[in-house]
C-alpha cells in the first residue's frame, strides 16, 4: 500500500509539472561520492579526448567531447550546489560556460579560440582539485 502511495504521489507531482510548463524533476545524476568519482574519471578521459581532438583539428571529435563536458559539469555545479559548496559551484559553473566556448570555437572552424577556451577549463579544474580534493597514500584522491 505504502508503495502505492508513492507511486501516486510522484506521478502527480510529474503531472503537475508537466500541466505547469516544467520539466519533471530528474534523479540527481551525482548522488554519492562514488557518482562523483565516476563522473570525475569521464571528465579526464572527455577532456583528454578534447585535447587530442583539438590539437590535430579534428572538429567533430571536438565538439562531442565538448558537448559531453558541458554535461558531465551540469552534474557536478548541481552536486555541488546541492552541498552548499559555493566555490566549488561556481568553479562548475565556470567549466560549463568554458565547454561552451570550446564548442561555439570549434563550430566556428575556430580551434585557437577552441585551445583558449581550453585553457579556462582547465584552471576551473585546478581551483577546485586544490580546494577539493587530497591524494591519499595509495596515490588516489578523495573529496575533501
Amino acid at each position: 500500500m505504502k508503495g502505492l502511495v508513492a507511486c501516486a504521489v510522484i506521478i502527480a507531482g510529474t503531472s503537475l509539472a508537466v500541466q505547469a510548463g516544467q520539466a519533471p524533476m530528474a534523479k540527481m545524476a551525482i548522488s554519492s561520492e562514488e557518482d562523483y568519482s565516476k563522473t570525475m574519471k569521464e571528465v579526464g578521459s572527455q577532456n583528454g579526448a578534447l585535447r587530442k581532438a583539438v590539437g590535430s583539428s579534428s572538429e567533430a571529435d571536438a565538439a562531442a567531447a565538448a558537448t559531453r563536458l558541458e554535461a558531465l559539469f551540469k552534474d557536478v555545479q548541481a552536486y555541488w550546489d546541492n552541498k552548499k559548496v559555493d566555490d566549488a559551484s561556481t568553479a562548475a559553473k565556470n567549466a560549463v560556460a568554458a565547454s561552451q566556448a570550446i564548442e561555439k570555437a570549434v563550430a566556428a572552424h575556430d580551434m585557437a579560440a577552441a585551445n583558449t577556451a581550453m585553457t579556462t577549463l582547465a584552471q576551473q579544474c585546478m581551483a577546485c582539485h586544490k580546494e577539493h580534493r587530497e591524494q591519499q597514500p595509495d596515490k588516489t584522491y578523495k573529496m575533501k
